[in-house]
């Protein structure tokens, strides 16, 4: 019998018991698939990640050169002057992440607090003088993307991760699917936002995202679970991200979500960073964020959790314009919550 270390994190908050709950498994080599899934299920989280190294391929090489490159140019639009940006040949881990019920190949909240966790464990190297940013990269099921680590006093504060392609994959205009949709939420079709499309969309893990009119009418959702489950699967979605524009706080928050994933035994996610990495590139393309872009870009955030009684705080760095998202990046800070060890 083996023991296994992890560290357990509350993600996209600088406050604990507030956020999206985390276990990383720092060392996780030696595991089987079949454990990491039993794990993940014993962990019973939203989702659980296991840290490998990387698998140094060529066509892995190939990716990481072709998916970076722009965003190794613009990276001083994320950090300051002093910044130190490291470029390795290859990804400096592999994340395999789980939900209770499978493996996925990319989430955002997973990757935010595991390199959070890494970085304080020491695995990424530190900016000059322990302050600035630091650049790795790291091999997901999507494939090899740049991650932006921001460090005070030697300690990680924020994790920005650079998402894949914004992509619409299917919209929902038939009106009686529509009303469908809004049943298995709880509420009328004419709860829904009509400016806005009932899309399909993607930064590396499909969402159907659905938008409401008012932030009451959000927060006032009852879910059909196996009714809203049977619809987003049938559109080979992951889940429902159900938001409003009405926000709780005014000033950078653009919209308020909540992402319901009923088929991975998920009710109610209180902070999902791929699916508000998505919704970004969605609201830039729609240009239903409300501002105007600064250097080409649109930084705002998204809240979600707090039905949950769990805050989450989600910053989203978009650039392009209207029908031509070109860059999704997320991010947040974490907190760690506990340490322990699994025996296998």
């Amino acid at each position: 019998m083996r023991n296994y270390h992890f560290i357990q994190l509350d993600v996209f908050t600088n406050q604990p018991f507030a956020g999206n709950p985390l276990a990383v498994f720092p060392e996780a080599e030696g595991l089987s698939d079949e454990q990491m899934m039993k794990i993940a299920r014993e962990m019973n989280l939203s989702e659980t990640v296991f840290v490998l190294k990387p698998e140094e391929s060529k066509q892995q090489t190939a990716a990481c050169e072709q998916q970076v490159a722009k965003s190794d140019e613009q990276a001083t639009a994320l950090a300051n002057p002093q910044s130190e940006i490291r470029n390795p040949k290859f990804p400096l881990r592999r994340l395999r992440i789980f939900t209770p019920a499978r493996e996925i190949p990319f989430a955002g909240h997973p990757i935010a607090g595991t390199w959070n966790a890494l970085a304080q464990e020491g695995v990424v190297p530190l900016p000059e003088g322990g302050n600035g940013w630091t650049r790795i990269y790291h091999e997901v099921g999507i494939g090899v993307l740049p991650v932006d680590i921001e460090f005070k006093d030697g300690a990680p504060v924020q994790v920005v991760m650079t998402q894949g392609k914004f992509e619409i994959l299917k919209e929902i205009d038939d009106w009686q699917e529509q009303a469908e949709f809004a049943r298995a939420l709880g509420r009328d079709r004419e709860d829904l936002d009509e400016s806005l499309p009932i899309q399909v969309i993607s930064t590396g893990l499909s969402s159907l995202v659905v938008p409401i009119r008012s932030l009451a009418d959000l927060g006032t959702c009852r879910v059909n679970a196996g009714l809203l489950a049977e619809l987003y699967t049938q559109h080979s979605a992951t889940g429902c991200h159900a938001f409003s524009r009405e926000t709780i706080e005014i000033g950078e928050a653009r919209a308020h979500g909540r992402f319901f994933a009923p088929a991975d035994n998920i009710a109610e996610d209180p902070a999902t960073g791929s699916a508000s990495g998505a919704l970004g590139g969605y609201l830039v393309h729609h240009g239903a964020t409300g501002m105007e872009p600064t250097d080409g870009r649109y930084k705002f955030v998204i809240e979600q959790g707090d039905f949950m009684r769990r805050p989450s705080r989600i910053n989203l760095d978009v650039s392009g314009k209207p029908g031509a998202v070109e860059e999704v990046k997320v991010g947040g800070p974490s907190v760690i919550v506990a340490r322990g060890e699994v025996y296998v």
